[in-house]
């Protein structure tokens, strides 16, 4: 049986044609969401993580051919991302902090409920949040469709499922089953996003609690 193709195999085909429109657009699209991605991984260095992202698209771009459609081209762009960063790492004489944040966390709504918590008094637990709101804000990216807004919408601003189906014209029933696909797609990204190659620095190691 043949794999299904992701359809951003076609945005990948048109930019290897010379749509100069079809880069822009994917460079305004990725750009940002890959600097938040860097930047949860790097504690916070702006300038390192805007450099780690442009190799990331050097690096996407002279191998864009090799691009399948097996999976989103946003998740091929990530994968290619932890590589640069584990050569930052590499360069710099150490590896990435190996850490366990779902297992520090594991009710979901508290994860989500970090982008509305205030950042705390306490340096170390200040940026320990911010770390963590930068994750969840590259995680929320990284997902399809509605179920970003969807997760903002109940665990940020606090909506019911009805006031929910009520933006989406949605019945309840429905607006339940939209929020069930947002918190597994939720927890399968931030997974991957954090369990391949574990960059993050500072409090959030296993060993900094």
């Amino acid at each position: 049986m043949t794999a299904a193709v992701h359809p951003d195999r076609v945005v990948a085909r048109r930019i290897l044609g010379g749509d100069e429109a079809a880069f822009r657009e994917l460079f305004d699209r990725f750009f940002p969401r890959l600097y938040r991605f860097a930047l949860a991984r790097l504690d916070g260095q702006h300038e390192t993580a805007r450099d780690v992202v442009q190799q990331t698209f050097c690096h996407a771009l002279e191998h864009l051919d090799a691009y399948r459609g097996e999976a989103a081209l946003y998740t091929w762009f990530c994968s290619i991302c932890r590589n640069v960063l584990a050569d930052h790492f590499r360069r710099l004489g150490r590896q990435g902090c190996q850490m366990s944040l779902l297992e520090d966390h594991p009710d979901l709504s508290a994860i989500l409920e970090s982008l509305a918590a205030p950042t705390a008094d306490e340096p170390e637990t200040g940026v320990w949040q911010l770390q963590l709101r930068r994750l969840v804000e590259a995680t929320l990216d990284a997902l399809p469709d509605h179920y970003g807004e969807v997760l903002e919408w109940k665990y940020v601003d606090g909506l019911s499922v009805r006031e929910i189906a009520a933006r989406l014209a949605l019945g309840s029933k429905a607006a339940e089953s939209l929020l069930g696909r947002a918190r597994e797609a939720f927890r399968s990204t931030i997974t991957e996003l954090i369990g391949t190659a574990g960059e993050l620095q500072g409090p959030l190691r296993p060993d900094a609690r």
